[in-house]
């Protein structure tokens, strides 16, 4: 019996959810935002899983491989855009040949584009102890999080399109970002656990619904710290 079926229907399950994703961004309403971000984090769940039930079954396979990031670069990719751009960057109209052009179409496609060379740069290429860029689905459940965290609070355009700018391009840059699992399991023990759990707690009780937004914006600017350290040590002499 084949069990690859078993992975491989978690990861059309990610990409079911990505598409529903798209259909709930597009009624164009906070109800609709709200369903669609919950959406891209629970396909962020199943694609978490797809690759760990495989190495378990031990079925891994350069097609599950190519068809996981297919699913992820419609979930991580074109929903977050498509999310993106309906909630928050919709109506940045810009004068142009005799009509106006919506330049937040412009920006929002920075998403899909950095996604799919992110993914298609880690199936070339890529190490096993850290990511070069940011992860796809970490980058797509940050846009998820928005509507969720923030609800109907109203997010100004330019700063939103700054900050969907940033995430988008990390992507594609070569910051070196840890894999939590692996980072959790070499790094962090004794003591260090200790700290780790507290300020996780910490985040919950006094962050609530915004505690995981903030934690995933601590790794954002792990990527970012890590080079700047790096940069210094490098041209210090």
């Amino acid at each position: 019996m084949n069990l690859a079926w078993i992975p491989n229907s978690l990861t059309m399950g990610n990409l079911v959810c990505g598409f529903i994703s798209l259909v709930f961004s597009s009624n164009g309403s906070p109800g609709g935002y709200l369903v669609a971000g919950l959406l891209i984090l629970g396909a962020a769940l199943l694609d978490g899983l797809d690759g760990q039930v495989a190495r378990a079954l031990k079925v891994e396979s350069k097609l599950g491989m190519e068809l996981d990031s297919l699913a992820d670069c419609v979930t991580f990719g074109v929903a977050p855009g498509y999310l993106a751009y309906k909630a928050y960057l919709s109506g940045i109209y810009i004068p142009e040949f005799g009509f106006a052009f919506d330049f937040g179409i412009l920006i929002a496609s920075i998403y899909p584009v950095c996604a799919a060379y992110r993914l298609a740069r880690f199936n070339v290429v890529h190490a096993t102890d850290s990511f070069s860029g940011l992860p796809s689905p970490v980058a797509g459940v940050i846009m998820a999080l928005v509507p969720v965290s923030f609800g109907t609070i109203m997010i100004p355009k330019l700063a939103f399109g700054l900050f969907y700018a940033l995430i988008g391009l990390l992507m594609v840059s070569t910051f070196k970002y840890t894999k939590p699992q692996s980072a959790l399991v070499k790094n962090i023990h004794g003591i260090k656990l200790l700290i780790f759990l507290i300020v996780i707690i910490l985040l919950v009780v006094f962050l609530r619904q915004w505690a995981v937004f903030a934690v995933l914006f601590l790794y954002v600017l792990s990527g970012i710290l890590s080079f700047v350290i790096q940069f210094i040590q490098d041209h210090k002499y």
